[in-house]
């Protein structure tokens, strides 16, 4: 969803001494999974004054320019004593840079693993450091008393949190965070931002989720009034139901009953954003994510993710023609303690050549080791499209691990309640969604009209399908109703399986509706809807939309319509 509003930085006071220092980005910010529902972001860094000063977590150079002009306006920088980080990005430096210019006798204040990504950026500057491992505190004055609580995760393994203790916020970094930019600066309304968060949480904590329930357990004795996250608005009202809610899902990973180690390195960053796609998609597919970054991770947490685990996949770079030593490292255990009988899966990003993943493949072949799909190459940075087939990939990886797992069971009689509930019946639908480059679509039946006015439906949709990412808040998509007799082609052809990324209309006579989406030129009719409301309801989300546009196109036939045995099955 495109927005011409320009790139802007606001400077807000959110409490005593403490002021919110607020970089929007009203479109896209990267070609990320995490910013695929294109709400725009905000980059948020705040300024403690006591008789000492601070800043906490600069924005990335996408903001650099504007960010400095705001912070000189607010601030003199040639007194500044702080800069503060959550965490360590290479994106951060050119800002980090600027401050340096103008501020040159900062002290920064990080985690250990920070220190040393601080110092390899600048190696010609002698940098002032103070390392916070957990114990330590910084007296800003009048009472501005900082903790700091690490909290390291295979994505941000120099994570670091900051407590004060005089306003009681806790400056939370990446947890508790969404992607969406607007000009609310509390969660006073927080009941319409909880998609958002669901999302942000799906994409970047479900694969760590057991950092992330350390990470809460070390919050839990803090008297916290406000979360002041890295992205989007300060949590206060919906403090207690989104910690809660993170506890929930977090939980909810430990009783699934397939569990997948996703290993990966990283050199420029782009095999990380695949990483993050395959883990979103493996989490739909209803796997528990044990992601591991091998640059960071032991011997001994590799060995143990790679013996519990049903499958893994691993990802690397090609440097040098090479995979990199901590892949290496990581390849050696899988073949030294791993079983063959479990499926794995190869992925990453290369620059010109790719060898890494004929050796990581090739090994592994050799080994015995069968494959859940061909090894995904990607060249150069992933776009939108990539980025999707490569989510798709992770949730076919999952829906064949769940397969091969299930214990077959003698088949038995539908109860009378679910022979009862197989007797309410759908109209026989199909269902085509775009959001930018990426476009599929799929069977549905369990599709009802809701409201006379506006005009409105509901569609249920299974977690794990490929259109689900698609059908949020905001999101369009066509419903194209089809005839009796004349729908058996479209059951077939879309009741099987497809290949990530596979166009789901081929063959098919098509035309596009004033939206976007795909119309079927033989259904009976269709509507075009958006979405507008979104609710969890056990293993499908229930899609509330209203009709925009429609039109009847054979008035004379009748509705094809979907007659169960059981209400087990579509």
């Amino acid at each position: 969803m495109s927005n011409s509003k320009p790139r802007d930085v606001q400077v807000i006071p959110v409490a005593t001494n403490t002021k919110f220092i607020r970089a929007r980005s009203w479109s896209r910010l990267r070609f990320e999974i995490e910013y695929a529902r294109e709400r725009g972001t905000t980059s948020n860094c705040f300024l403690i004054e006591g008789d000492k000063s601070a800043i906490i977590d600069p924005p990335a150079e996408t903001f650099t320019e504007i960010y400095v002009q705001a912070l000189q306006q607010t601030v003199n920088l040639k007194e500044l004593d702080y800069v503060l980080l959550g965490h360590f990005s290479p994106n951060r430096v050119p800002t980090l840079k600027a401050i340096l210019e103008l501020a040159p006798q900062v002290t920064f204040v990080c985690s250990l693993p920070s220190e040393a990504n601080l110092r390899h950026a600048f190696p010609d500057n002698a940098l002032e450091i103070l390392v916070m491992r957990g114990k330590e505190t910084l007296d800003l004055g009048q009472g501005h008393v900082l903790k700091f609580l690490p909290i390291p995760s295979p994505r941000w393994p120099e994570g670091l949190c900051t407590y004060d203790d005089k306003t009681q916020i806790l400056y939370t970094d990446k947890l508790f965070g969404a992607h969406i930019c607007g000009d609310e600066v509390f969660d006073d309304n927080w009941e319409a931002l909880k998609e958002d968060q669901r999302y942000y949480y799906n994409c970047l904590m479900a694969p760590q989720s057991q950092h992330v329930e350390s990470a809460l357990e070390k919050i839990s004795d803090l008297q916290v009034r406000m979360y002041a996250p890295g992205h989007g608005p300060l949590v206060r009202t919906g403090l207690m139901e989104l910690t809660k809610a993170y506890a929930e899902w977090s939980d909810a990973q430990k009783e699934r009953e397939i569990s997948v180690a996703l290993l990966y390195a990283s050199a420029y960053g782009n095999t990380a954003i695949l990483a993050q796609a395959m883990a979103l998609g493996l989490t739909k597919g209803g796997a528990a994510v044990h992601s591991i970054n091998c640059e960071f991770a032991t011997p001994d947490e590799i060995n143990a993710a790679i013996q519990k685990c049903d499958g893994f996949v691993i990802g690397s770079p090609t440097i040098g023609g090479h995979a990199p030593t901590p892949i290496h490292t990581a390849l050696g255990i899988v073949l030294t303690v791993g079983d063959s009988n479990k499926l794995a899966g190869v992925f990453g990003s290369y620059g010109w050549s790719g060898e890494a993943f004929d050796l990581i493949e090739g090994k592994l072949r050799d080994a015995g080791y069968r494959f859940g799909f061909d090894t995904l190459r990607v060249k150069f940075k992933p776009d939108d499209m990539t980025l999707k087939f490569c989510e798709e990939v992770g949730t076919d990886f999952a829906q064949t691990l769940k397969k091969a797992k299930k214990v077959r069971l003698p088949q038995q009689s539908a109860t009378p309640m679910e022979q009862a509930v197989g007797r309410i019946v759908g109209s026989v639908c199909v269902i085509s969604a775009k959001q930018g480059d990426v476009s599929t679509g799929m069977l549905g039946s369990w599709v009802s009209q809701a409201t006379f006015n506006p005009p409105g439906l509901t569609v249920a949709i299974a977690k794990d399908r490929a259109i689900e990412s698609l059908m949020y808040p905001g999101s369009k998509f066509a419903l194209n109703i089809l005839e009796e007799g004349n729908h058996l082609e479209y059951t077939k052809h879309l009741g099987k399986s497809f290949a990530p990324g596979e166009d789901r209309f081929t063959n098919f006579s098509t035309i596009v509706a004033d939206n976007g989406c795909t119309i079927l030129t033989d259904a009976i009719a269709y509507v075009e809807c958006s979405v507008n409301e979104r609710m969890e309801c056990g293993d499908h989300w229930v899609i509330y939309a209203t009709v925009d546009n429609g039109k009847l196109i054979k008035p004379d036939a009748v509705t094809a319509m979907n007659h169960r045995k059981t209400g087990t099955h579509y």
